[in-house]
């Protein structure tokens, strides 16, 4: 797993291209933020629990993968719980029960892959990786509404690489199929954060997707004007001090 180290001075010094890049931009219903009454913000078909217990082989790396995609998605639901603790913003009221269905689900596969899931003590998580990006992000959103809301589609942006990377360890069709459904629910969540930042008057661009899958998955998840040009690609940021 690559590592990303200047992604939180990355997002700071984004401030200049970020801010005021764009207009306030509001949906036909005024200003939305993507979890709007009729347009929930985890609106993917297929986020959900079951009841299935058919055993699953899984790969050492699908194995690694999902349990990785577990800590970092309860890292998402913790971040987005802090956050709504000091920003009163609906992303972070909504948004964290969308992220705890999603641990959930992958918390089933694990058990069905025969797996032990990784601990739920908040704020520590198993991988030392996830723990340094929760531990810097979550500094980072804790200094204002704007960096709580930047931080938020960044993690987004991040999510969703990684789903693309669980994807492509396993041939199993029902871990593809929840990591599908689940990387649609991001982007739902990524145009989330988007909306409320156009509101204030910040268009965010892309920090880990490409431009063209940047956009295709914000478009999906309803639209969104003013993207900016994409960074690279990659797994995302993953805290430490190494280099990529």
């Amino acid at each position: 797993m690559k590592t990303r180290s200047s992604l939180p001075l990355l997002i700071l010094s984004c401030a200049a291209s970020l801010a005021l890049a764009a207009p306030a931009q509001r949906g036909p219903n005024g200003s939305c933020d993507g979890t709007c009454p009729g347009k929930p913000a985890d609106s993917a078909a297929g986020v959900a629990t079951s009841a299935d217990t058919t055993p699953l082989t899984l790969s050492a790396a699908a194995r690694s993968a999902l349990l990785f995609q577990i800590d970092e998605e309860r890292m998402a639901r913790e971040l987005y719980s802090a956050f709504g603790a000091k920003w009163d913003l609906r992303p972070f009221a909504n948004i964290p029960q969308a992220e705890e269905r999603h641990e959930s689900v992958l918390r089933q596969l694990a058990v069905r892959a025969g797996l032990t899931a990784p601990t739920t003590v908040a704020g520590r998580f198993d991988s030392a990786e996830v723990q340094k990006r929760y531990d810097d992000l979550l500094k980072l959103g804790l200094e204002s509404a704007d960096a709580a809301l930047r931080v938020g589609a960044y993690v987004e942006e991040v999510d969703i690489a990684d789903l693309n990377t669980l994807v492509a360890t396993t041939d199993s069709e029902a871990l593809k199929a929840a990591a599908h459904a689940l990387k649609t629910a991001s982007g739902h969540h990524l145009s989330a954060f988007m909306s409320v930042l156009a509101s204030r008057g910040i268009t965010y661009a892309p920090q880990v997707l490409s431009a063209e899958d940047f956009k295709s998955l914000t478009m999906q998840a309803g639209g969104h004007r003013g993207l900016g040009q994409g960074r690279g690609q990659g797994r995302g940021w993953r805290g430490g001090t190494g280099s990529n």
